[in-house]
């Protein structure tokens, strides 16, 4: 019979106008005709952290280059500068102070040791000859106060840097300091000569005035 035949039509669901029917899961059209869909998620770099680092410290360096033409120092060749610095001051310290004990005709000269006796063995303190760890090794052997351990050696040099690096800032802040306090006396005793001459112009101009006033009763007399 055509009775089934009318009652499948009868429930078929009308169709919206884009084309699908009411109550479908499809993606709601936008205006611009694009379908909506979830927020995009960063994307993520594959590999341990280590590599990421990697490769973003080799972007950092090349644009601070780029825009400001350094090249950005690793952590190797800091340490290795500050044992530079700190192996040059100590020997010196220490040359110093025997040449002075000596006596003698000889005397040190830290301008030539920095950039003539120095450098000749060891190079530049921020371009070694040898690796931080021969030199600081080296150290321990001359002083107790660094450990023979590398890695403690090394550590040991990078404080006495450091130790060293602080005082001479202090003591240029006090420097700075006193060179203030002289500019303050300097600026005073100016003020108060200004003061002097400008009372002693005073005192000049009150005597001539009294003087004309003796002057013009003896003539009126």
């Amino acid at each position: 019979m055509n009775l089934g035949v009318y009652e499948m039509a009868t429930t078929t669901k009308p169709r919206t106008p884009n084309g699908t029917r009411n109550g479908a899961t499809s993606k709601t059209a936008k205006p611009n005709g694009t379908a909506s869909a979830t927020k995009a998620k960063a994307p993520t770099v594959d590999g341990p952290p280590e590599t990421n680092a990697s490769a973003l410290l080799k972007e950092l360096r090349n644009l601070v280059f780029k825009e400001y033409g350094v090249k950005l120092q690793l952590r190797d060749a800091r340490v290795s500068t500050k044992i530079g610095h700190a192996t040059r001051e100590k020997l010196g310290l220490d040359i110093a102070a025997q040449v002075k004990k000596k006596g003698g005709n000889k005397k040190f000269d830290w301008q030539r040791w920095n950039t003539k006796v120095f450098p000749r063995l060891f190079g530049q303190p921020d371009a070694l000859k040898y690796a931080p760890e021969v030199v600081a090794i080296l150290m321990s052997l001359l002083y107790d106060t660094i450990r023979t351990d590398p890695e403690q050696a090394v550590a040991d040099l990078v404080e006495f840097n450091r130790a060293s690096l602080e005082r001479r800032n202090s003591f240029q802040a006090e420097q700075d300091d006193d060179l203030d306090d002289e500019l303050d006396d300097d600026l005073d005793d100016d003020l108060s000569d200004e003061l002097d001459d400008e009372a002693s112009d005073e005192l000049d101009d009150d005597l001539d005035d009294e003087l004309d006033e003796d002057l013009d009763e003896e003539e009126d007399e």
